[in-house]
């Protein structure tokens, strides 16, 4: 079973951490990033879903955050070229809030 979308709040606290850390820092074992997960697992946002090992698990932020790299035009590297439209738009929205 796939995990539930990302609800707003939750990519909103994802870009959050991915404005915190340097792109190197975002792997899987980064405290924070593991520390982010217990969070989103915590939340309750997804009531319907049954117990799932991958639910937001470190890897999945890992590779939320990996999204992000692929959409910032600043990033000079290549990320997970696998967003969603909701990830671009939360992205930008709150890009141009940081920059004015």
């Amino acid at each position: 079973m796939r995990p539930p979308r990302w609800h707003r709040d939750e990519i909103i606290l994802a870009l959050d951490l991915y404005y915190t850390l340097e792109p190197k820092e975002m792997d899987s074992k980064n405290p924070k990033v593991i520390e982010l997960s217990d969070i989103l697992n915590k939340l309750p946002i997804h009531k319907e879903r049954k117990e799932n090992l991958k639910f937001r698990n470190p890897n999945g932020v890992g590779l939320k955050l990996s999204n992000f790299k692929a959409i910032d035009p600043d990033f000079e590297g290549k990320g997970m070229s696998s967003y969603s439209k909701r990830d671009k738009e939360i992205f930008f929205e709150f890009k141009e809030k940081i920059m004015n």
